[in-house]
């Protein structure tokens, strides 16, 4: 299994499904924060993962690639920022069909500065990571992956929670189910994706701590990252988009 083949398994194929599950949900402020979401998290974590790249924490083997980088990434994880985001997205919007009154409302005019904000925070670091021609690599050794990931979605997460704590409060349900249900999904892709050699870790910048073929720091990353699209999807929606169904 190569790399396209994996999002075209992994994501494309469970989008599709759910796109056409939820049509009749997919409404207009929906969408436009979805898509808002995502240029986001390609933006914030095309950074990130470059610098993870150019550290060796991890690696991808070009034979399971197109061949086309951007910097130090293939192109197929640029388009995984995106896909993830829409999936997780698209399995919030599920729960929120079940369980919450979704009406078409456009999106709430006092969470535009918590958008302009965050946009901001990921555009600067996005610069500076780009900028800076020969960056430090970590040196924390074997703590190196936990560092990078804590220090950067710890960061983006305390962020949201401080410009949206009584919101994510509030919705506090819609975060943490379908970010468990996201953790488990792509936590069982990736094992299959380790196991195809798609990707691969440096065990020198790892704790070495594992379920299964997938490292403990894998397992958080997908933990973090759809804490971090579940939250921003909270934050951008009008709270009148969130009202539970009475029972």
């Amino acid at each position: 299994m190569t790399y396209i083949e994996f999002l075209l398994v992994f994501t494309v194929l469970p989008i599709s499904i759910l796109l056409i599950l939820l049509r009749k949900f997919l409404n207009k402020q929906y969408i436009l924060t979805l898509m808002l979401v995502s240029v986001i998290a390609f933006v914030a974590t095309s950074a990130w993962d470059n610098y993870a790249v150019y550290s060796g924490i991890w690696m991808f083997p070009r034979e399971k690639t197109l061949g086309i980088y951007l910097y130090y990434v293939p192109i197929e994880e640029y388009l995984f920022f995106f896909l993830q985001t829409y999936l997780t997205g698209l399995v919030q919007l599920f729960y929120l069909s079940k369980f919450y009154n979704i009406e078409d409302k456009h999106p709430a005019k006092n969470s535009v500065s918590i958008k302009i904000f965050s946009l901001n925070v990921y555009a600067l670091i996005f610069y500076l990571y780009a900028n800076d021609t020969e960056p430090l690599k970590l040196p924390f050794g074997e703590w190196n992956y936990l560092f990078h990931l804590f220090s950067w979605a710890g960061t983006f997460i305390l962020i949201q929670f401080v410009f949206g704590r009584r919101k994510i409060i509030h919705n506090i349900k819609l975060i943490i189910v379908p970010t468990i249900i996201m953790t488990i999904y792509f936590s069982l892709a990736d094992s299959i994706s380790i196991g195809n050699g798609i990707w691969y870790f440096d065990p020198v910048q790892t704790i070495g701590a594992k379920i299964g073929n997938v490292p403990v720091e894998e397992i958080l990353f997908f933990l973090m990252t759809n804490i971090l699209i579940t939250e921003a999807m909270v934050l951008f929606l009008k709270q009148e988009f969130l009202l539970p169904k009475k029972k």
